[in-house]
């Protein structure tokens, strides 16, 4: 259960006075003194001397009393608990204590506010505050306090307090406020402000590899992650924007899958392990397999390059047989179309063409792996990775039942989506579809998700190198 779903519970005391009231069905007279409900983000905080106690400000938003039981929480942590505690004095100026205060900035003094882990943009709220107010408060703590007062300039020791998700709401906020308030008019103005992001996007690039987990945004069409690119329209067509995956962290978890259309989306969890590596190389696989560009972080606004977060492997110096067989050029377009589906619409059908005809470029000079079982002794490459096979040598290869009467050979992108149906038993060969289609149709990475794949006829490859010549 999340902070937004706890914040509407109610407690055993309220679900029995509410089964009181509807025994007894009498009116109730409204109170004439209500109780107080308030909502802050923390601005700031100052520790207090030889006490554990902490005053913290910020702008109150409702009325809070003198002795009040609040709650606090982190909106932007993964694991930080709500901690219950009370204030403890007001102050609405400096050394102006009051018992009260309504819709103002003043500073509370939090009883044993310095165990808690009380920290810019932390929440202090009653009971009935709304998860969207305590949201709004921790949103509007990060924007005053990093984007209002210090413009984005951030201390290390800033950067590693703040969390992922306050890092890209910061970068989003920040990006708004200079779109929309303070726009850079000049060049130097505008380099400034990318030196500013990118070394908030370093701090974020070091967190997310060494995140505990973070949660991707799936594709149930391909099984894979989501594509998110964008297009734009131009002059006789379109132009397609690199497209980037997306990750959220495990604090906007349930409210970002809340979000997604269930038959179009799933969550899923990425667990970094005990060697920290699993994060890198799920993006690894995600950039250097998949073909994305980058990674999204919450929202498409906070975007990283996928080299900034993980280098491209380099095989120069490796002999051919060594380099593993990969097309994430080629890739891209297969899974771009593939979450596409039919499409519905005249902007649709044009962007599909869009990606048929990259599709169409990648995969007439790809290399694909063809699954093989060798019956005999296997023959060692030269050095140009070129093998001759014995006489008496069998050789079996995947195919399938075609269309119009052709059989088809299988053919596979990479070694990931040949395990994907095909054991250790199975090896492959390489091989282009050129080599393959006057004998054979080639179905491209048949797995447990059709569309994350493509059936190329020899007619339809006819037209793909057409295509690929314009």
């Amino acid at each position: 259960m999340g902070i937004f779903d706890w914040l509407k519970k109610p407690s055993v005391t309220e679900a029995k006075e509410t089964e009181k009231q509807q025994e007894e069905k009498k009116p109730q007279a409204e109170p004439e003194n209500p109780p107080a409900e308030f909502v802050m983000g923390v601005e700031d905080t100052f520790r207090l001397k030889d006490s554990e106690d902490l005053l913290v400000a910020g702008r109150i938003k409702g009325t809070v009393c003198k002795g009040a039981a609040v709650y606090i929480c982190n909106p932007g942590a993964d694991h930080d608990a709500i901690t219950v505690t009370t204030i403890e004095k007001i102050e609405t100026a400096p050394g102006q204590e009051a018992e009260k205060a309504a819709d103002c900035n003043a500073g509370l003094k939090v009883s044993r506010g310095s165990t808690i882990g009380i920290r810019r943009s932390s929440v202090i709220f009653t009971r009935n505050i709304s998860g969207k107010d305590v949201h709004g408060a921790y949103i509007d703590a990060l924007a005053d306090s990093y984007i209002m007062k210090q413009k984005l300039v951030l201390s290390e020791e800033e950067l590693s307090i703040l969390s992922i998700t306050d890092l890209a709401e910061l970068w989003r906020l920040f990006g708004w406020f200079h779109s929309q308030v303070q726009k850079d008019d000049t060049e130097e103005a505008r380099q400034e402000t990318r030196r500013r992001i990118d070394i908030l996007a370093s701090a974020m690039c070091e967190k997310i590899l060494q995140a505990e987990e973070i949660y991707c945004i799936y594709s149930k069409a391909t099984g894979e992650p989501y594509m998110f690119s964008g297009t734009v329209k131009q002059d006789g067509g379109y132009m397609c924007i690199p497209p980037d995956i997306r990750i959220c962290t495990k604090a906007y978890a349930e409210v970002t899958e809340r979000s997604l259309p269930e038959n179009v989306f799933e969550l899923r969890r990425i667990e970094n392990g005990e060697k920290k590596d699993g994060i890198r190389n799920f993006l690894g696989s995600s950039f250097y397999l998949n073909g994305a560009c980058g990674v999204q972080v919450l929202s498409e606004q906070s975007s990283i390059s996928a080299e900034k977060l993980v280098e491209k492997p380099d095989y120069s110096g490796e002999q051919p047989q060594n380099i593993p067989v990969t097309n994430p050029d080629l890739e891209r377009w297969i899974l771009l179309t593939g979450q596409m589906g039919k499409p519905e619409g005249e902007d649709a059908e044009l962007i599909l063409r869009l990606y048929y005809g990259f599709l169409s470029k990648e995969a007439v000079k790809a290399k694909f792996l063809i699954p093989m079982q060798l019956k005999g002794d296997a023959p060692v490459p030269d050095a140009g990775g070129r093998a001759v096979f014995e006489k008496d040598t069998t050789l079996s290869f995947a195919t399938i039942q075609g269309k119009d009467g052709r059989d088809a050979v299988k053919m596979f992108t990479d070694w990931k989506r040949l395990r994907m149906a095909y054991d250790e038993k199975w090896s492959g060969m390489v091989q282009q579809i050129d080599g393959m289609i006057d004998t054979l149709d080639c179905a491209i990475n048949v797995t447990g998700h059709p569309q994350a794949g493509c059936y190329i006829s020899k007619d339809m490859f006819t037209q793909m190198k057409e295509n690929a010549k314009t």
